[in-house]
């Protein structure tokens, strides 16, 4: 089926284009999501609407086969990886993806290096910049997090998405929205407008809401999880309910409602998925909102779609080349007549997954993160670990605290 905007002026006056959008609008197995939008510079209230196509379809296929195999390869990977493939790959790239989306100046190593920190016990309150955004992604991944119910769950997670991310002067000023009109530009030109009602902005923010809640509880069976999720991404955006951090925040819900039916890695493809197809993604924005849409939503949710299997396969080239070089170091450590024990062999591999699984590679492991991982004490650590650097195949980098890498001459060369 041709999205309705690619027929839209190839259509000969308005009533043509009327009748062919409400006969689709009418389709049997049209699914009608009482959200309603008002493009702007005209009067018309449009339903949002979607039909069901083979396209689609083969979105959610493709999307699911993808899930099914980033689960599997992440769940053979050994637990060094595992922790850092998610502090370091996982966290970091989806909030610097979703930094980038919003204008926000960060670097993957500040995120890594305050990731890392949190997650250790006593830093679970800390202070640092994104330390609320990365606590609510730690949150995410451990299941802690449930899909908004109330108006008031919204706040809350715009609160802890976007700390630190949004400046006072475009806080929410109104109890849970904002109160005031708010405005999406590109250059000078006015490209949206978000939901206003002068004094009852907020009012009419808080029924709208209302409704986008009570359609994600629409029966998964009357429209399928990924399609209601793809709408309301849309409608959330549409609503504009903030002045500032609206895509984050809807960005981190949309991944709020994928891990509830997909994998945590599926679930954190989006922010880098939109980020690589930045320009799709906004402009599916801007063509959803337009009249040359009549409220049709299938253009956007395929776009959707199509943006977080952009994001799974990027993960899964990424994550597929770090277990193939891990797989060879392994091979050669393990081979490696050098190394007397089992204890040798497992330190070494613990530094490969290091390696290869941090986007520092000249950060290292300290004496403490070897006991996490080893159960040996700090002494008997430091004595194994410095029999093994002199054999040459690992090197400290640091003495106050001591810190080790592997060597990248013993990886490149032959035993």
């Amino acid at each position: 089926m041709k999205y309705f905007h690619k027929m839209f002026y190839n259509i000969k006056g308005i009533e043509e284009r009327k009748e062919i959008s409400t006969n689709r609008y009418n389709y049997e197995s049209t699914i009608k999501t009482g959200l309603e939008i008002k493009p702007i510079n005209q009067d018309d209230i449009f339903e949002l609407f979607y039909v069901p196509t083979n396209l689609t379809m083969n979105l959610i296929s493709k999307l699911t086969k993808n899930d099914n195999i980033l689960e599997e390869s992440y769940l053979i990977l050994p637990e060094v990886a595992k922790q850092r493939f998610l502090a370091d790959i996982i966290i970091s790239e989806e909030l610097y993806s979703t930094n980038e989306l919003e204008g926000v100046k960060s670097t993957r190593e500040e995120i890594v290096e305050t990731t890392r920190t949190i997650m250790s016990e006593k830093n679970k309150k800390s202070n640092l910049r994104f330390g609320s955004v990365i606590n609510s992604y730690l949150k995410l991944i451990m299941g802690d997090l449930k899909r908004p119910e109330k108006v008031k769950d919204y706040r809350k997670i715009y609160d802890e998405i976007t700390s630190g991310a949004v400046s006072k002067n475009d806080l929410p000023d109104g109890e849970l929205f904002r109160k005031d009109i708010t405005y999406v530009r590109k250059g000078l030109k006015e490209i949206h407008r978000g939901l206003t009602s002068g004094e009852k902005t907020e009012e009419l923010i808080i029924e709208k809401i209302k409704e986008l809640i009570a359609f994600m509880d629409i029966d998964n069976e009357k429209c399928h999880h990924l399609i209601k999720i793809a709408i309301a991404h849309y409608y959330f955006g549409y609503l504009h309910p903030y002045y500032d951090g609206n895509g984050r925040t809807s960005r981190f819900i949309s991944s709020i409602y994928l891990e509830e039916e997909y994998s945590l890695l599926t679930a954190m493809s989006l922010s880098r998925g939109c980020n690589m197809g930045r320009k799709k993604y906004l402009e599916a924005f801007d063509i959803t909102n337009k009249i040359v849409s009549r409220g049709e939503m299938n253009f956007f949710v395929d776009t959707f779609l199509g943006l977080i299997i952009e994001g799974q396969e990027m993960l899964l080239l990424d994550l597929n080349e770090k277990i193939e070089l891990l797989d060879m170091a392994f091979e050669k450590i393990n081979n490696d007549e050098r190394l007397v024990d089992n204890d040798e062999i497992n330190m070494v591999f613990i530094l490969a997954q290091e390696l290869y699984f941090t986007n520092d590679k000249q950060k290292g492991l300290s004496i403490k993160d070897f006991e996490v991982n080893v159960g040996y004490t700090a002494a008997t650590i430091r004595k194994k670990l410095k029999t093994v650097e002199e054999k040459g195949i690992i090197k400290k980098i640091k003495d106050k605290p001591i810190r080790y890498i592997i060597s990248s001459d013993y990886l490149e060369s032959k035993i």
